[in-house]
């Protein structure tokens, strides 16, 4: 029996940032398609933070794709894929296809609507990466109409929104405005060093000794938050390590300010509207930075062009970034940042 409503299945095989980057051409589907569930297969922890903020209805997670290339074997895997895909009636996949494999074989499957196109593919006109997933739905939305009518309708712009009282199974000892640290990346090559966090840290404290400050660290910070703790021993801070993302959410509901470099959760605080002051080195901000007034950008000039050329910037110059700069801009965005931060009403609702 046909569902009673039809479906569509959205595939990103990206990492964190990538994910959240997407979340605007999310939107435009949700306003192109509003009769259809939205199902998201990807990153699975954002996908679960996506169904507790009602972005999609369903979400679902492998920890691997390639099971796809083996479709002669009984692989339970690929039977639940499936048992997915032949539900939808769209279905959109936000990767490289350059030998149109994956469109082809979801075309066998009887899905009669698909797009398969990455974010990095050269022939897109748009800069910003925000932009380029927008783009990518062309064939199914007049995206620029849509566009202005989500701008329209969302002022200030809409950020995610997790409310309090949803239960994650842990209680946060810390229910007061904190100025959150994240002094970490997924990459190397996008880190400050760690003398400059430990002279923010040092530098905010001592321009307030009552300011909490909490550093969070991410499952690839096993040496970045470490060494800037080793430079910390006289001060009072609270760290945040161990937890998944909607258990970070809740701890980012009282943050005053986010202060991060170019990396997933940078974006996750964003997209939550936490005014936040990042650190871009190599990578450009224009393509890759979050979008918002509430998001101040630091950087220093940066010659490197490329992928291999910015995968090789270990001398981090565009990174030697004054204290007292960074220190500057966090002041500016703490006198006019609200110290109690108000969510509406929300009810979790995963559809079946």
């Amino acid at each position: 029996m046909p569902p009673s409503r039809p479906n569509l299945l959205i595939i990103h095989p990206g990492a964190l940032g990538d994910g959240l980057l997407a979340l605007p051409a999310l939107r435009v589907l949700h306003i192109t398609f509003p009769g259809h569930r939205i199902i998201w297969f990807g990153h699975k922890e954002l996908g679960e933070v996506l169904v507790h903020t009602q972005e999609v209805h369903q979400a679902y997670s492998f920890d691997r794709l390639e099971f796809l290339a083996y479709r002669g074997r009984n692989d339970s895997l690929q039977e639940n894929f499936l048992s997915i895909v032949r539900c939808c009636d769209r279905v959109i996949c936000w990767f490289e296809d350059t030998d149109g494999i994956w469109l082809s074989w979801l075309k066998t499957t009887g899905i009669p609507n698909c797009i398969v196109r990455s974010p990095h593919d050269p022939t897109l006109i748009s800069k910003h990466m925000v932009d380029r997933y927008v783009e990518i739905l062309q064939p199914w939305a007049r995206t620029t109409q849509v566009r202005c009518a989500i701008e329209a309708h969302e002022r200030p712009a809409r950020h995610l929104v997790l409310h309090k009282s949803t239960s994650l199974g842990v209680h946060s000892p810390i229910e007061e405005p904190l100025i959150v640290l994240h002094v970490g990346s997924g990459c190397r090559y996008k880190c400050a060093s760690p003398m400059l966090w430990a002279s923010i840290v040092n530098g905010l404290m001592l321009a307030n000794p009552n300011r909490k400050i909490c550093l969070v660290g991410g499952p690839a910070d096993i040496d970045s938050l470490p060494n800037v703790q080793g430079l910390l021993t006289h001060l009072e801070y609270a760290t945040l390590t161990g937890m998944n993302l909607l258990q970070v959410a809740k701890y980012l509901q009282y943050a005053q300010i986010f202060i991060g470099h170019d990396s997933g959760l940078s974006h996750f605080a964003a997209s939550f509207g936490i005014s936040s002051v990042l650190l871009f080195g190599p990578t450009d901000p224009a393509k890759w930075a979050p979008k918002g007034a509430h998001v101040t950008i630091i950087r220093k000039s940066c010659h490197c062009i490329g992928k291999a050329s910015i995968a090789g910037c270990m001398d981090r110059q565009c990174l030697s970034i004054s204290p007292l700069e960074v220190l500057g801009k966090v002041e500016e965005v703490l006198c006019g940042v609200k110290t109690v931060v108000n969510y509406p009403a929300f009810e979790c609702v995963m559809e079946t």
